[in-house]
């Protein structure tokens, strides 16, 4: 099923996409890929502090966890 919708776009991104055969399809595909790309989840994402901070509420291991605390004091 279609649909349409209205969006407010840049004048230099709708020059460009006049050029396009088929204008609804680019655009169907560039929001597609655009959401795929945020839905990909990478741990190199998330801050260093805050998976320092989440490890060591997750450690028995008294030496990494003050390995741990001492790493987030200095950073």
């Amino acid at each position: 099923m279609r649909m349409t919708k209205t969006f407010s776009l840049d004048v230099k991104t709708i020059i460009k996409l006049k050029a396009q055969r088929n204008q609804s399809a680019t655009v169907e595909k560039a929001v597609n890929k655009y959401l795929a790309e945020k839905e990909d989840f990478s741990l190199a994402d998330i801050p260093t502090r805050q998976l320092i901070a989440a490890l060591l509420h997750r450690t028995d291991d008294v030496v990494l966890a003050a390995a741990l605390k001492n790493q987030l004091s200095t950073s």
